[in-house]
């Protein structure tokens, strides 16, 4: 038979068991809230905001020519950061890459599909030798309607090692999917979706 005292001795350990699991749920809900939160840093990498270029001969129509632009703003009439609400495919690519000619067709049925969806494709031509025409030339052989550009300097900030390398960016600007090779269009379609 338990005395009393003993029974009053258990039901004050609970209790201060109890006090103390409810002290530290609070400090560690309030440390979750009022930490500070760790900046987006600007990166090519998942997770990093995407690095802004603008057009610097602000074409209207034909071949862009990009450049990255410190400042992250949108003051230019074509940037990167200007299509902010969008889901932005980036097509890093050369026009004399025989898998980058491959994954045309996939960008074609994405464009075809979603790009009035609010999804923007941009294909950017990294290397410094080629012209306007060639990168005309291929969009009229192999590209679709979507943006085409010539940006060696986009090139060297994104570290790009090999082609075709894809970026999709989210509505925020973040890169939410990299893959270098060919992308197939289901994987494509399953990244974007994720971001719809």
């Amino acid at each position: 038979m338990e005395r009393v005292s003993d029974q009053k001795d258990k039901i004050g350990k609970k209790q201060i068991a109890l006090v103390i699991v409810i002290v530290l749920t609070l400090a560690v809900a309030t440390w979750y809230i009022f930490a500070p939160k760790k900046e987006l840093e600007t990166g090519t990498e998942v997770g990093q905001i995407a690095p802004n270029f603008v057009d610097v001969n602000n074409a209207e129509a034909g071949i862009r020519h990009l450049t990255i632009s410190q400042t992250g703003e949108a003051n230019d009439s074509f940037s990167l950061t200007g299509h902010r609400g969008n889901v932005v495919v980036l097509d890093i690519m050369a026009t004399w890459c025989g898998p980058c000619i491959t994954e045309m067709d996939h960008l074609k049925e994405l464009y075809a599909n979603y790009s009035t969806q609010g999804v923007v494709i941009m294909s950017i031509d990294i290397d410094p030798t080629e012209s306007d025409e060639m990168i005309r030339q291929f969009k009229s052989t192999y590209g679709g309607d979507w943006i085409f550009a010539s940006g060696p300097e986009v090139g060297i900030t994104y570290q790009i090692m090999y082609i075709p390398t894809i970026y999709i960016i989210d509505k925020q600007g973040i890169i939410a999917y990299k893959n270098v090779g060919v992308t197939d269009y289901f994987t494509l379609l399953s990244e974007i979706n994720k971001l719809l």
